[in-house]
């Protein structure tokens, strides 16, 4: 899988997306496919940012559940 596309490159294509000018005239101008070009584009659409935001979950998962925490914390204070 290659890498991303370097930033100034990515700048100068959401440029030429703000002057709606034509994906395939974009591509030949900065030398990318017009695949990256589209790709950028419609992220932009659906994200706001040239490429989508992670969705891996980083971290640990909970070791209780939110549900499972108020219990424990509700029969603590109960007994105090």
């Amino acid at each position: 899988m290659p890498g991303r596309t370097p930033d100034e490159v990515v700048n100068r294509i959401l440029i030429r997306l703000a002057l709606d000018e034509p994906v395939p005239g974009i591509a030949n101008a900065i030398g990318v496919g017009k695949k990256t070009v589209y790709k950028i584009q419609l992220n932009m659409d659906l994200w706001g940012v040239p490429y989508p935001p992670s969705t891996v979950k980083l971290g640990r998962p909970r070791a209780l559940l939110p549900y499972q925490e108020m219990v424990i914390f509700n029969s603590i204070t109960i007994k105090l």
